[in-house]
């Protein structure tokens, strides 16, 4: 944030970033991009963000504890958990039948790093944008291994860990 010739080359790389994370998603502003510490402090600053008191979360019995923790923790917010089936994987109508009218973000774990089940977001973005609801897509375990494009899948987040399968 200087003009010096360092600060200027370093505000450079973060925008290349910025827009190569853009283009591999499907994200037409690049400066929509955050850069955190890793996927679960990016999963809370996203629902400290978007839930208040009163609020509504949709979440699935696939969700991290960075998730499922987070949401449990919050005085005066109410959550749903649509259950998976027995091989992990959730009906994307479960989830729509969650939705209340006060459900102020849905929270969705792309694929699970423990029974290897991935969610039909395409599906489940189409519901949230029919909705007006965020989704927020934790992709720590997807980003790189299966397609993500972040608005034809209508996500209004997406968490994901540089270090796994994007290197």
């Amino acid at each position: 944030r200087g003009g010096h010739e360092l600060a200027i080359r370093a505000s450079s790389l973060i925008m290349e970033a910025r827009e190569t994370i853009a283009d591999y998603f499907g994200i037409s502003d690049p400066l929509r991009i955050a850069f955190g510490q890793n996927t679960t402090m990016a999963l809370n600053i996203g629902i400290s963000g978007l839930i208040k008191d009163g609020d509504h979360v949709v979440i699935s019995s696939m969700e991290h504890n960075s998730v499922s923790r987070t949401v449990a923790a919050k005085d005066n917010v109410e959550y749903t958990v649509v259950m998976a089936n027995e091989k992990g994987y959730l009906n994307p109508f479960d989830v729509e039948r969650a939705i209340r009218p006060n459900t102020a973000l849905i929270a969705i774990n792309h694929a699970s790093n423990v029974t290897g089940s991935s969610q039909d977001i395409a599906t489940i973005g189409k519901i949230a944008a029919k909705h007006a609801v965020p989704l927020m897509v934790d992709a720590a375990q997807s980003a790189g291994c299966i397609p993500i494009d972040v608005e034809r899948m209508n996500i209004s987040l997406l968490a994901f860990a540089g270090h796994k399968c994007l290197i």
